[in-house]
Order: structure tokens, then sequence, then C-alpha cells
């Protein structure tokens, strides 16, 4: 009976603990983050021996979850972030190219080649020379207009990386505090997880995390760097920029046999490691730079410099010969005062002394020359190439145009990285990955900097073709100042070969673009007959090098910028559509989710009515024993 007694009181107790759960998973039922306890009840054992008819053992609440469900979550989430932030940096891009139908660049650029058509069919009227001079200067103008604003966009991202990088740590720092908490409370810790759970799930917002939850180890990986180790918050992340200076190389590299290597100088070898004829007097060999500034050699001029390229010598004064061309342009670039505001030329590699400077590997003879951007970043790019005219006294004999190596140069970069302890966070989703792809220019990922190049290429190939042609048919161009300097096709005169100046854009990029408005002055009735062409030109190359009508992407002016427009929404509507079906994916996740972790009312009644039940049972077998004792005691007396 007593026995009984026992049973029955630990029915009441444990049916109270459950009633009261019942009623706190009601009352935190829209509690961000809380997860549906239950209450651990098992049947008592004595010693450890299952006997039955000992009770109920009440066992603590515990938390309803599935970790593996979680995380999975967690992750898909992390994606649909990913993509959410892509569309999102996407819709401001597109809006930067939005027009309507009187304004935008397509219809600059329409009425810019309108003018050129008023003037070329009545080249005598002062209105239309100034029509012409007002939209040359219009579309410079606009076109710069695009491309600072997309560099704003992006200096905007920069700034929300900044802020959500602080947003991190904090998130980083609170969950270390929580495992403080959480190692000193254990085991009554069930509120604790659900702060921690939620935090990790506000992390995987902005960074693809790793999380490992051992028994007695909690480590969290972002980007496959620690950031904490139980309750250690290791360090913050920084955000670094890493500037890359532009070097251009002219030499051809060939592999030996051996296995060694042996460098040629491009100014004096072809591309198969073959001799040039040398250079006579009459030959002009030109460095040009950004398709603006330009220093020549002629064989037998004399040149006073620093001719060994060692800043530490003093200059020397030398004749031009085949033996030294190469260190006479790195004279003359280093000595011009425009060029070396931008570059410096060196006579091969060289090596750093004691005070940093560089000294030439090679000061006494021709190695090849390379040339570096004085300032690290892609905002100091340049474009610098080589054009050979051969003359017999006043004949052109031929022309050549001498590029860099594509192989051995460094072009310019401007990245940004997200660092822990000197290790690079390589990040594979969360809205900061598609922020720091798009701040990276060395990234295949960066939209941002693929919109920069492609207005880049437009600004190039606009200042080429404007710049100069040649004549050699009726209605017969060789298109663009790169093109004329190659052009090899003889005779040179009479049939072909002059090559015509107008000069009426400069510039290889759309920094450096500009318009001569002073140009349109000189233009006669056959440069206006050669610029009228160009509105419906459809095969022209937007590479960067010389114009080449075979080119299988060559389009219009009109057409490429289109085509420019039409990718930026391209890819606006590839980023909605994968962010719409990862949302999806981890939307239905988390449902599925929820649904074994949050709080049902309906279940909780129906808990609710149990306990209750087991409440009054077991109070009613107390009373009932009660009774017995009480009978029991009073036949007795």
């Amino acid at each position: 009976m007593f026995s009984t007694l026992s049973v029955s009181q630990t029915g009441l107790s444990t049916s109270k603990y459950a009633i009261d759960n019942v009623s706190n998973n009601q009352a935190n039922r829209n509690t961000p983050g809380y997860k549906k306890r239950v209450a651990d009840l098992s049947e008592i054992r004595l010693n450890g021996v299952h006997i039955t008819g000992q009770g109920v053992n009440f066992g603590g609440i515990s938390r309803v979850t599935s970790q593996y469900m979680y995380d999975k979550f967690m992750q898909e989430s992390t994606k649909a972030n990913y993509l959410d932030k892509s569309s999102n940096m996407l819709g401001g891009i597109e809006k930067i190219f939005a027009e309507t139908n009187s304004s935008g660049f397509s219809v600059d650029l329409n009425r810019y080649f309108q003018s050129v058509e008023s003037l070329r069919t009545n080249p005598s009227s002062e209105v239309n020379r100034s029509y012409m001079k007002t939209q040359g200067a219009v579309i410079v103008e606009s076109l710069q207009n695009l491309y600072s604003s997309i560099e704003k966009q992006a200096q905007i991202e920069k700034v929300e990386l900044k802020t959500d990088v602080n947003k991190v740590n904090q998130i980083l720092k609170e969950i270390a505090d929580v495992n403080v908490k959480i190692e000193k409370y254990d085991p009554s810790v069930n509120d604790l997880l659900d702060k921690r759970d939620l935090l990790e799930l506000e992390l995987s917002k902005f960074v693809d995390v790793d999380i490992n939850r051992d028994a007695g180890f909690y480590e969290i990986k972002i980007g496959g760097v620690v950031a904490v180790s139980n309750n250690i918050f290791h360090k913050e992340i920084e955000i670094e920029d890493r500037l890359t200076p532009q070097i251009d190389k002219f030499n051809h590299i060939r592999q030996n046999a051996d296995g060694s290597s042996t460098v040629f100088d491009s100014l004096k070898y072809n591309s198969d490691f073959t001799p040039k004829a040398l250079y006579d007097v009459d030959d002009t060999i030109t460095y040009k730079l950004n398709n603006e500034f330009s220093v020549s050699v002629k064989i037998g001029e004399s040149i006073t410099g620093n001719w060994d390229g060692d800043p530490n010598t003093p200059d020397t004064t030398m004749t031009v010969d085949n033996d030294n061309l190469t260190r006479a342009f790195m004279v003359k670039i280093n000595s011009d005062p425009n060029m070396s505001k931008l570059v410096t030329a060196h006579n091969g590699e060289y090596t750093l002394d004691a005070s940093g400077n560089k000294i030439p590997m090679y000061p006494n003879s021709d190695n090849y020359l390379k040339i570096e951007s004085n300032l690290p970043g892609v905002d100091n790019e340049f474009t610098g190439r080589f054009s050979i005219e051969r003359k017999t006294g006043t004949d052109v004999d031929g022309r050549e145009t001498i590029y860099k190596n594509d192989k051995e140069s460094k072009i310019g970069q401007t990245d940004t990285v997200l660092t822990i302890l000197d290790q690079d966070l390589n990040l594979k989703s969360g809205s900061m990955r598609a922020q720091v792809e798009n701040l990276s220019t060395s990234n295949p990922n960066n939209k941002f900097q693929k919109y920069l190049d492609q207005l880049d290429q437009f600004a190039q190939t606009l200042a080429d073709v404007n710049s100069s042609y040649i004549r050699v048919g009726e209605n017969d161009y060789v298109y663009g100042r790169d093109a004329s300097e190659a052009h090899n096709t003889a005779p040179f005169p009479p049939n072909g070969g002059d090559i015509v100046n107008m000069n009426l854009f400069s510039g290889s990029s759309v920094k450096t673009l500009k318009f001569d408005k002073n140009a349109v002055n000189d233009l006669n009735q056959q440069n206006l007959d050669y610029l009228a062409t160009l509105q419906w030109k459809d095969n022209l190359s937007f590479k960067g090098g010389a114009q080449n009508p075979n080119d299988v992407n060559s389009t219009s002016f009109v057409e490429f910028y289109r085509n420019l427009k039409v990718g930026v929404s391209t890819d606006k509507e590839e980023a909605n559509y994968g962010f719409e079906v990862q949302d999806a994916i981890a939307n239905n996740l988390g449902t599925a989710y929820n649904e074994v972790v949050k709080v049902n009312s309906d279940d909780e009644m129906i808990d609710l009515m149990k306990f209750q039940a087991a409440f009054s049972a077991n109070a009613q077998v107390i009373s009932a024993v009660d009774e017995m004792i009480q009978t029991l005691l009073g036949m007795k007396r």
C-alpha cells in the first residue's frame, strides 16, 4: 500500500512538471529561436535494476531539434543570401543603364553620329560644326558618367561590406560569450542553446559556416578558417585591400630542350625568335602610352639620360644604334614629363639595393623593355604599344605594331580580401561573398569589373577609329590608328599607306578618353566621308588591339553598347531566377525543420489533457490509498 502511494506521488510530481512545460511552450510559442521543450520521463529503476512498479522518473526538460535538418537549412539559406545579394547589386547596375527615348548614352551616341552626317552633307556650316563639337564632348561626358556611377555602386558595396564585417565579428563574440555560459551552467542551458542557434543562423546570412559540435567541443570555421573554438573568439575578420601594379614586358620567351629558357627582345626579334631587319636612320620607332602620349627614337640621334638605369649613377650621352635601342627607349620614357608621371621603364629585370632602389641586372646591354605602373591597382592600368615605320627617304617601306607579351606581363589588379589571423577566407556563399567577388578585379565573377571593362573597350575603339585611318580605295579604309600603324600592304604611295591623322578622340580607357573640339575645325570632306562610315560599320573589333575585320565577335558601336545593356539585364535576371529557386529550397527545408522544432498549439493541448488526466488519476489513487490507510487505522482503534 505504501509503495502504491510512493508510485502515485512520482506520477503526480512528474505530471505537474510536464504541465508546467506545456505552459512554458505555449508562453514562448512566438519567442524568436525558441524550440519546443519536452519532459524527459522514464520508469524508475531500483539500484540500476529494472523492477516494475517503482514509479516514474522526471529527468528534466529537453529541446526538440534535428541538427542535420538545422545545418542543411542553414547551408541552403546561405546560398540563397548570396544570390539575393547578387541580384540586388545587379539591380543597382541595371538602373544605371536605364534609358528613355530622349535620354541615355544610346541617344547621345546617335546624336553624335547625326552631327557627323550633318557636317558631312554641309561642311561649310558653322552651326553643324559647332553641333558636332558639342555632341563629341557629350558622349565623352556621358560615357564617363556611366563609368563613375558603376564605381560609386562598388564603393557603396565596400562601405556595406565594412558594416557587415562588423556585424559578423559581433555575432562571433556573442557566440563565444554564450559558450562561456553554456560551459558554466551545463546542463540547464536550453535557452542558451536556442540563443546560439539563432546567432548561428544570423551569421550564416553573411558567410558560409562549418560548425563542429562534437561532445565537449565547439568550433566555427568561416571560409575554411577557424573563427571560434569553444568559448574562444580568435580574432576579428579584417578587410584587406591588395593592389597589384601593371607590368608590360616586351619580349618573347623560348623554352629550350634542356628545360632552360631564352629571353628575346621583341623590339629586335619576331615572335618566332628570328631577328628583325636592322633599323636604319630613316626608320621611326614610337612608343605610345594610353593612345595619348608618345616618344620616338631614330638611329643616329643623341640622347642624354640615365642609360644604365641605376638611379645612383650620373646621366650620360649616347648615340642611338641597333645595340642600345631598348635602353634608348628606357631613357626617353623616363625623361618624358607626361609618361614618367604614369609609368617607369626598365631594361629587363632588376634587383633592389639596401635603399630599395631598382638596380638593373644587365645595365650595359639591351635586355628587353619592362614598363611598370608607378602606382598599383586597376585605377592605374595603362595601354602601351610600339609602332615601327620603315622608310627609304620619304617613301614608306613597311609598318609593324609590337604588343606586350601577354603571358609574361602582369595585369593591374585591385582585390578586396577577408582575413582572420592573416589567413584568407575562401567564402563559398553568403551575402559577403557576393560583395567580395564584385570588389576584386581578379575574381572572374566580378560583374562590376566586367561592365567597366566593356565600357573601356568601347572607349578605346572609339578613340582608335576616330584618331587615324588609311584610305586604300574610293570608299575603302583601314580603320584606326593601331591598324594603320601596322598596315603593311605595298606599294605604300600612291595607293594607300599615307596615315591620315584626325585625332578627334584620344585615350585608351573611359577615364583617359578626351575629345578635341579644335580637331573638328581641321576636318575636310575626305575625313568626314570616313567618319560617316563609322555609324554603319558592323565589323569593328573591341578587343584593345588593331582593327580586325575577320574577328568573329566584331560588331558596331550601337550593337556593342546594346549587347552590354542586354548583358546587364540578363545577368540580373539569372541571379534573380537563381535566388527564387534557391530561396524555395531553403524555405521548404525551413518549413520541414520548423514542423519538428516549433511549438504546435494543438499538440500542446493534447499533451495538456494527457498530463491533466495523469495528474487526476494519480491524485485519485493517492486519495484511495489514504482512505484505505484511514480505514485500517480506524479498525485498529
